[in-house]
């Protein structure tokens, strides 16, 4: 979508059932506002138009010279939970909603209510989830924890502000049954900053062996460095590995982060090790990444499923196969020996 040009129309359908004609309308754009790192679209759909399982298309126009285009195609399923929102919370100082699916330590948001009487109980939870298993990996079991231990519970009403001090996973509860999650990360997130961060995600190109002795070393971050100048075997190739790597874990980190962080999800892993699919479709809740074929790599097609999930809406799990295992260790294989174009 190019934010240089003026978005001059939305439009939108609504197919209410398999084999039924669509509900289609124009949206009057209210309003667009710009600030540092996004443009802000506001416009209003009327409620009395949807319904939960129907399939929902947004659409977004531009006129680039002199003929009009589509720049921005959004469909989504929708669910009951969608349609009944108790509450918004918003950017402390700006007022706009929280759209990303994590916060920083110590951001603030404010609590919009239409009902000014009710109040809604925010739980921080002792949550710690496992990075992905590789894709072949069809009859491992990662150990999730069935229940969670909740911390702390506090209460807060319409127009109050809450400060997240402590990093973790938060569930929010404003009537029985519409519990969602925030994640809450670092203040530098999605940036990597301490040893720890920087090691975590080496978890899908080394052995529990290698990353114990980075864990153990008297200078971690140190450690890191010579890790990928021992892969390289050259300070000027291991640079790029270390910009091309973590480049990929902070892409990660803003566009998958769930109930965990970004370069710990399924699509995170993919995207980390294999890179920016040449090809991505999504039909309904299965979302298809396809990698071309080329002189150094094979062609390669993952499937991701959106599921259910209490925390967030931004859960996908791959289907994972067997088949995948000599892609992935031969793909592995290329990091640790140092090749850059991957």
């Amino acid at each position: 979508m190019d934010l240089s040009e003026e978005v001059f129309r939305f439009d939108y359908a609504v197919r209410k059932g398999e084999g039924r004609e669509a509900v289609t309308s124009a949206i009057k754009l209210l309003k667009r506002t710009t600030e540092q790192e996004a443009v802000y679209l506001t416009f209003a759909l009327p409620q009395e138009s949807f319904s939960a399982g129907d399939a929902f298309q947004l659409r977004a126009w531009q006129t680039s010279e002199g003929q009009e285009r589509v720049v921005l195609s959004e469909n989504i399923t929708l669910r009951k939970e969608m349609l009944q929102k108790d509450y918004l919370l918003t950017k402390a100082g700006t007022g706009k909603p929280l759209f990303q699916t994590y916060l920083n330590a110590s951001e603030q948001v404010v609590v919009v209510q239409e009902d000014t009487s009710k109040t809604i109980e925010l739980q921080h939870l002792n949550a710690d989830f496992p990075p992905a298993l590789p894709p072949m990996a069809v009859s491992q079991e990662q150990q999730v924890p069935r229940t969670l231990k909740i911390t702390k519970k506090l209460h807060f009403s319409s127009g109050d502000t809450i400060r997240f001090e402590e990093p973790g996973l938060y569930l929010v509860n404003a009537s029985p049954g519409s519990a969602t999650g925030i994640l809450v990360r670092p203040e530098k997130f999605p940036l990597l900053t301490t040893a720890d961060e920087l090691i975590q995600p080496l978890i899908y190109m080394t052995t529990s062996t290698e990353r114990r002795a980075l864990y153990n070393a008297a200078d971690p971050k140190a450690a890191v460095d010579e890790f990928w100048l021992r892969t390289a075997k050259d300070k000027s190739i291991a640079r790029e590995l270390i910009r091309v790597f973590y480049s990929r874990v902070e892409a990660a980190n803003k566009a998958f982060t769930s109930h965990k962080s970004g370069w710990a999800t399924d699509r995170g892993m993919i995207y980390i090790i294999f890179g920016q699919p040449d090809v991505v479709n999504q039909s309904g809740d299965v979302l298809t990444w396809t990698y071309r074929e080329t002189n150094t790599s094979p062609y390669l097609k993952f499937v991701f499923n959106k599921k259910q999930n209490n925390f967030t809406e931004n859960h996908y799990e791959l289907v994972r196969r067997r088949d995948y295992e000599e892609s992935w260790y031969s793909t592995v294989a290329k990091w640790r020996a140092g090749v850059t174009d991957i």
